[in-house]
């Protein structure tokens, strides 16, 4: 099974999830919906809401009513962030399209930002599951602490190895974590089977994102959906700058710190640091973690028994097709 053949079999889910996140943003106030539907029309591969139901069914639950509203919920919350997000990174370029903040401005990106946060309030607000309540609130929280803490060290190479990895442990993983923890409790789920769809989460949040960190140095642009070198430019110290920096002598780390302090690098620049990189071999360390952090998720999520277990194939599917996405481009 590969990852189109999990999108062939969820192809109405899907269709159902966007109608129902098209339907939940509508607003008397024009300007939400204009930007809605330029953000949320080009969502990507919804991954969040696959694995939502994909872990439904492998409890042999329904992707009911109640499940799609929850997918938009956890869009929403990811939507909200990407807004608020390019506004603090000054982002221009996201998924090939201008961000809502170089469109629209600054101001109104943080503003549907906290609408479509209100919205996916109110969405949990009609369900009233406190355990549902508690852990999106417990997510979110985790999710803005990582944000924060990006914030609070940004272009600072003195950050450790365990810092980089909590942070996408905060701000990725909590959410692809979430997705799986919902399927659980919509499901009803026994303990143990929640606890392996949480453990499946969190690692394959925390290999998510160190390929996407590794894909911002070795991927072309139509792929990566921005220009490669985006976090380099902004000034991220993720996994393999940092891999970088710590494995050069002084006069090459003195170099990679001129360039983080540097807000207006330019194309040689980040040529000459993805030459290094490969001196070092960052990027395909940064991958080698990812790789591990893959297994962990397959190998936690066949720890116990669940009712439906074909449909691990479909997470086995995911996982694999957003680990072949970065090697692709290596």
């Amino acid at each position: 099974m590969d990852f189109n053949e999990v999108t062939r079999i969820f192809k109405d889910d899907l269709s159902r999830v966007e109608n129902s996140i098209q339907e939940n943003y509508q607003s008397d106030v024009p300007l939400i919906p204009g930007i809605g539907d330029y953000l949320l029309k080009n969502g990507g591969k919804r991954i969040r809401p696959l694995l939502l139901m994909v872990g439904t069914k492998l409890c042999a639950g329904n992707i009911d009513e109640r499940v799609i509203r929850h997918c938009s919920v956890v869009e929403y919350i990811h939507s909200a962030t990407l807004l608020h997000d390019d506004v603090v990174d000054e982002t221009t370029v996201r998924r090939g399209r201008q961000t809502v903040n170089a469109k629209w401005g600054s101001d109104a990106s943080i503003l549907v930002g906290d609408f479509l946060i209100s919205r996916s309030i109110l969405m949990l607000a009609s369900d009233c599951d406190s355990r549902i309540i508690n852990s999106v609130s417990q997510a979110t929280k985790l999710l803005v602490e990582g944000g924060i803490m990006e914030y609070s060290q940004a272009r600072k190479l003195s950050i450790s190895e365990s810092h980089c990895l909590d942070v996408i442990l905060r701000k990725t993983a909590a959410m692809m974590s979430l997705c799986c923890e919902l399927a659980a409790l919509l499901s009803e789920a026994n303990p143990e089977q929640e606890k392996a769809l949480i453990n499946f989460g969190t690692q394959f949040g925390m290999a998510f994102q160190l390929m996407d960190d590794a894909m911002d140095y070795n991927s072309e642009e139509d792929s990566l959906g921005k220009p490669p070198g985006n976090d380099f430019q902004e000034g991220h110290v993720t996994l393999p700058l940092l891999h970088l920096y710590e494995n050069s002598e002084a006069p090459l780390k003195k170099r990679i710190g001129s360039f983080i302090e540097n807000k207006n690098l330019t194309p040689e620049d980040f040529d000459y640091v993805l030459e290094r990189m490969r001196e070092t071999k960052s990027v395909e360390y940064t991958l080698e973690l990812a790789r591990h952090y893959l297994e962990q998720a397959k190998s936690s999520i066949r720890s116990v028994t669940f009712p439906n277990p074909d449909f691990i194939k479909s997470f086995d599917a995911i996982a694999d097709y957003i680990y072949e996405r970065a090697l692709i481009q290596s």
